[in-house]
């Protein structure tokens, strides 16, 4: 008796040092009770700088743990919803949970902690910033839209229908514009109009990723003033030496809050076990999330001053699909600046058969505006100026100003696609020079979508191409050219000719057409 007697009060004893202050980790609490299975994670694309973090939390609690990143946070949520990831993951780590609420998947979750937060922001080159005197002053919405209209500013966003980050701001300024106090709802978007054209007007730059349009921010910095990104990014790209002014508008943002979720059908029977205690060790280790200039949600011993020096105003987010749809409609359709596409399109004879069927069907659904992907619309938009091109020099292209509600238009465009033939050699750097030559600079923001299943067998071969390429006018050389990957094209050209002109190479090596050509849309 005296025995277990002296074990309760050493029992005892220890969980007073626990009340005391003296709290062993979570790791050595829990660490041993656990399996050796892999804690796998789908998580946001932004929190991969995040990885050592999440590596030194493993070596403490005891068990691996695995982020993968195969989309970003409105597309994964989206395959949350379609259950792709019952029963293969363990939990979620996305940037928000409301779209996941939005698009009715809450229930594939059983559970959410928020781990830190990081408002949407301007990254505004340090002399645009002080030409518009915001270098001592926090702008509202309204302020950037001004500055807009009056054509003193101009920046980049990822398109909202495929980024979260994007996505954020879009509905960060219509709702701080209609400046209601609630969440928005369809009768505000009717009163918003003129502001988000104007801002949006200014809109220079698109892109599908967020990693794309930082790098092409930085590694082309006259053409735009800003980009649009979540504000720890921007504090990121500034620590990398670019010189840019991170601004939070005055008037409210939408933030990323990063909670940790278990699936509700997970791959690992301890998965929720382990959630837990990887979100209680991230919650202990606020200091290090604020180190990568996210806002922590606990207390920290010290908080960059960065993120003290700007005010953060959370405005409601929107609970009804419909106005979303009708927000990123207007969007695509109104407000932003149109694109000035041009597709070019590899008819030579190896394209005969199936491959160019698909193209052509592919290209169909762009016109006729059936073409989607699980989160939003990808069709042909109005006002879009819109080329069309074959490989065969003796088809001239066909130019169109897109408008959803014309039939004629549409006709003429399909008229032109119905009518291509694989025919002859593969005249590809040729047909892409013509191209770049012929593009509409100043109607809108140009790209060229370039597809080959080939190599070149006539005209300039890729060395020709370089040294012509270097004698095309300056505005032609800013054309990013989205290039897709098909059959047996160089692979080591092709990337050559997305790094040259600063776009972005698409695989469809493996057939699969169709997603190329719509992930490539959110670029244009």
């Amino acid at each position: 008796m005296k025995r277990i007697q002296a074990l309760l009060v050493a029992i005892l004893a220890s969980v007073g040092l626990v009340a005391c202050g003296s709290s062993p980790s979570v790791g050595s609490l829990f660490g041993s009770n656990f399996n050796d299975e892999p804690l796998t994670i789908v998580a946001a694309t932004e929190l991969q700088d995040l990885e050592p973090l999440v590596q030194s939390a493993s070596d403490d609690l005891g068990f691996p743990i695995e982020l993968q990143f195969p989309s970003g946070t409105l597309e994964n949520s989206q395959n949350l919803l379609a259950g792709e990831f019952d029963g293969q993951v363990d939990a979620t780590w996305f940037a928000t949970n409301r779209y996941v609420d939005l698009i009715g998947a809450s229930s594939k979750l059983a559970d959410e902690t928020k781990i830190a937060t990081s408002p949407v922001a301007f990254g505004v080159w340090e002399e645009s910033a002080q030409r518009l005197g915001w270098d001592t002053h926090q702008p509202t919405w309204a302020e950037f839209a001004q500055a807009a209209e009056a054509g003193d500013f101009t920046f980049g966003m990822t398109d909202p229908s495929t980024s979260n980050s994007g996505f954020s701001a879009l509905v960060s300024v219509a709702t701080a514009l209609s400046d209601t106090g609630q969440a928005l709802n369809q009768a505000d978007i009717a009163t918003i109009s003129e502001p988000m054209t104007q801002l949006y007007q200014a809109q220079d730059m698109v892109s599908g990723s967020s990693g794309w349009l930082a790098d092409s921010f930085v590694e082309s910095p006259g053409k735009v003033d800003a980009i649009v990104n979540y504000e720890s990014t921007l504090y990121q790209l500034r620590d990398e030496g670019h010189p840019i002014t991170v601004i939070v508008p005055q008037d409210g943002v939408i933030s990323a809050d990063y909670p940790l979720s278990t699936m509700a059908q997970p791959s690992d029977s301890e998965a929720g076990d382990k959630v837990q205690a990887l979100s209680e060790w991230l919650l202990e280790h606020q200091d290090d999330i604020a180190q990568t200039y996210r806002r922590p949600v606990g207390q920290v011993s010290a908080m960059p001053a960065e993120l003290e020096q700007q005010q953060v105003i959370e405005l409601a987010f929107p609970g009804d699909q419909a106005v979303v749809d009708t927000l990123l409609n207007s969007y695509n359709n109104e407000y932003r600046q149109p694109g000035s596409t041009t597709f070019v399109l590899d008819t030579s004879g190896s394209m005969e058969g199936e491959r160019l069927e698909s193209l052509q069907v592919i290209m169909r659904s762009l016109i006729n505006g059936d073409a989607a992907t699980s989160t939003g619309d990808v069709a042909l938009r109005d006002n879009e100026q819109v080329t069309v091109r074959g490989f065969d020099q003796a088809n001239p292209p066909t130019t169109v100003v897109f408008d959803r509600e014309d039939p004629g238009v549409r006709a003429d465009l399909e008229y032109y696609v119905n009518g291509l033939q694989a025919q002859g050699y593969t005249p590809l750097y040729q047909s892409l020079l013509d191209a770049l030559r012929d593009a509409d600079t100043q109607h809108g923001i140009p790209t060229i979508v370039l597809l080959s299943d080939g190599i070149v067998t006539e005209g300039p071969n890729y060395p020709m191409f370089l040294d012509e390429y270097e004698s095309l006018p300056a505005d032609k050389k800013e054309i990013p050219v989205f290039v897709i990957l098909y059959g047996e094209a160089s692979v080591e050209e092709m990337n050559g000719v997305a790094d040259l002109t600063g776009g972005e190479v698409f695989d469809a090596m493996g057939g699969d057409l169709d997603a190329a050509f719509k992930e490539i849309r959110a670029f244009q």
